[in-house]
């Protein structure tokens, strides 16, 4: 069982040079908590609502010279789409994860999420099929 045979969610995305107040937009717009940040199409962080409010708000940062790449958590999970569906399942509990990112050949892909992966192992154990 891949990752590839389980439902990606697609995922809201900006460039590590985006200006922090077209991010704040673009989640607002999207009704999303979280952004993936990519270089390229390479994801190298993920910045969520709660980092806009402690790292912009709370410390009065100039938003004209705030990008991504400033605020980003660059600790983010990544599985490749040809990976077993288990490894990210595991790895993803282990630290306490709700989601990962998916990549292709190290090209953003979207996000796999802790329940479509238990979903997906559940439903095809040898026991229930």
């Amino acid at each position: 069982m891949l990752i590839k045979d389980c439902k990606i969610k697609n995922a809201i995305t900006c460039q590590a040079n985006e200006n922090i107040v077209i991010i704040a937009k673009k989640l607002r717009d999207g009704k999303e908590r979280h952004i993936i940040v990519l270089k390229k199409d390479k994801p190298i962080g993920i910045i969520s609502t709660t980092d806009i409010n402690n790292k912009v708000v709370a410390e009065k940062r100039n938003l004209d010279k705030t990008n991504a790449e400033n605020i980003m958590t660059s600790e983010i999970l990544i599985k490749d789409i040809n990976e077993p569906v288990s490894k990210a399942y595991i790895k993803m509990i282990k630290d306490g994860l709700y989601s990962t990112i998916i990549t292709e050949n190290e090209k953003f892909k979207g996000i796999l999420e802790l329940r479509e992966a238990m979903n997906h192992i559940i439903k095809n154990s040898p026991k229930n099929k």
